[in-house]
């Protein structure tokens, strides 16, 4: 089956219902696209879209993000969302999967090619590193404890996320929030993730996975970002000798926004 567009699907695992985006021939390899924290699957709309004429991309929601089921407290560790993913592959019999993620759904994709080394031929990681420092998981709680923004329109809201990043134009933003947010019990708009996500946003070391990686591995680097260091970067060297790390300029933490040609170009490239 071929679609030009995506189809809203859903799966269980662990007595969740998942939500995802399918593009693309059924038939095509496999693509699995795991986004950010706090995001949600319609932010690789673009990328998706031009990556299905090629592979089969599955853009998840993952749990307690966007369309997806809350999994509450103590439930969003890495190994489940990772968790989740298995149960995907397993209900499409997928295999010969290109594994992709972007920020904490890369450190998801890590683990999961780590634990199923016979099923992921490739790897993406999107600027993120096996070693989260605590700067970045504090202030990610710091933010979520605060209590999210609620705003009167999805067109407020994207003028708010474009107010912190000048480097994607207000329509991707505007696009991005009308999948983002909900209506709350006060008629205001607020974000579609569980607050219980942040307990489990911390800064564990991944590097055991990283040692088991064996398939290709691409980790993407913004310039204008500072969470892949060099000394991360260093260390992936020392361990895979195949490693390749890319960096895109001008482009922040989540490059697929900022820079969405020049990551497809990586990526492309990297596939070939």
């Amino acid at each position: 089956m071929t679609t030009q567009f995506p189809i809203d699907r859903h799966f269980h695992s662990a007595g969740l219902k998942i939500h995802y985006l399918a593009w693309g021939n059924s038939n095509n390899t496999p693509m699995i696209l795991l986004h950010h924290i706090g995001s949600q699957a319609h932010v690789w709309d673009q990328f998706a879209r031009n990556m299905s004429k090629e592979y089969f991309v599955l853009a998840m929601d993952m749990r307690g993000h966007g369309d997806s089921e809350w999994a509450g407290e103590g439930r969003y560790t890495t190994e489940h969302y990772a968790s989740d993913v298995d149960a995907l592959v397993n209900q499409l019999e997928l295999k010969d999967i290109v594994m992709l993620g972007g920020s904490t759904g890369g450190r998801v994709a890590l683990v999961y090619s780590a634990q199923h080394p016979n099923i992921v031929t490739h790897l993406i990681m999107e600027d993120v590193g096996a070693v989260r420092p605590a700067s970045i998981s504090q202030g990610f709680a710091d933010r979520i404890a605060a209590g999210d923004p609620v705003f009167d329109t999805v067109e407020e809201w994207a003028r708010h996320q474009q107010g912190n990043n000048r480097r994607a134009t207000y329509e991707v933003f505007l696009q991005n929030a009308r999948h983002s947010v909900k209506q709350l019990p006060s008629g205001k708009l607020g974000l579609k993730r569980d607050p219980a996500i942040q307990k489990d946003f911390v800064p564990l070391e991944l590097w055991h996975y990283v040692e088991q990686i064996t398939m290709k591995f691409l980790l993407m680097i913004g310039t204008d970002s500072d969470i892949v260091g060099k000394d991360q970067q260093d260390r992936f060297h020392e361990l895979l000798s195949d490693i390749q790390i890319v960096t895109v300029e001008d482009a922040g933490h989540i490059i697929v926004q900022d820079q969405p040609e020049k990551f497809e170009v990586a990526v492309r490239k990297f596939l070939t």
